[in-house]
């Protein structure tokens, strides 16, 4: 029993180590990509935020709003580390901008609803190679993640194994000292 526990969570962090290499051919430099997602309603005349932090200066970042099934219109702002609106749009329709970073720091996204009713909106801030040629957030991003928890829940099974592996042998040499 023991030794399958071990095996069990050397073949999750191998599966998830592999998950993750095989997602990353896709995705240049995906651990040092941030990204933020919103999935959600935003309520009558509030707002949803979006935040990246660390980007760099030139590279770019991309918007890509989806509104749910109605006309409701969106204000979309994005502003920059010095707080400057260096975007600004209304849509009712889905959106998708790129814009390159002018400053390095951290970026916000403003979507507000302008209307009287609740506006169900995904959303997504990053950068620009988290989306494919469609507009779209890559599957390799969510494929990524999958691979991170795979391979945490191995690096977890096998800390677990060694120290109740570590304990049963602290007893066994507790159990023959005691018969002297």
């Amino acid at each position: 029993m023991k030794w399958k526990v071990l095996a069990l969570g050397l073949m999750s962090l191998f599966i998830g180590v592999t998950i993750i290499s095989i997602s990353s051919i896709r995705v240049p430099d995906p651990l040092h990509s941030t990204s933020t997602m919103f999935n959600g309603k935003i309520t009558n005349e509030s707002h949803a935020i979006l935040s990246l932090s660390d980007v760099q200066k030139g590279k770019n970042i991309s918007l890509s709003v989806t509104p749910g099934k109605s006309l409701n219109v969106l204000n979309i702002r994005i502003l920059n580390p010095k707080g400057t609106l260096i975007y600004d749009q209304n849509s009712s329709r889905p959106f998708f901008t790129t814009i390159v970073a002018p400053i390095s720091g951290n970026y916000s996204a403003v979507l507000t609803n302008t209307n009287n009713t609740e506006v169900y909106t995904k959303s997504m801030f990053g950068s620009a190679i988290l989306f494919d040629s469609n507009r779209n957030p890559k599957i390799e991003i969510q494929t990524i993640l999958i691979g991170v928890i795979i391979m945490l829940i191995g690096i977890a099974t096998c800390i677990c194994w060694i120290i109740f592996e570590s304990f049963k042998r602290l007893k066994r040499r507790a159990g023959y000292k005691n018969l002297d």
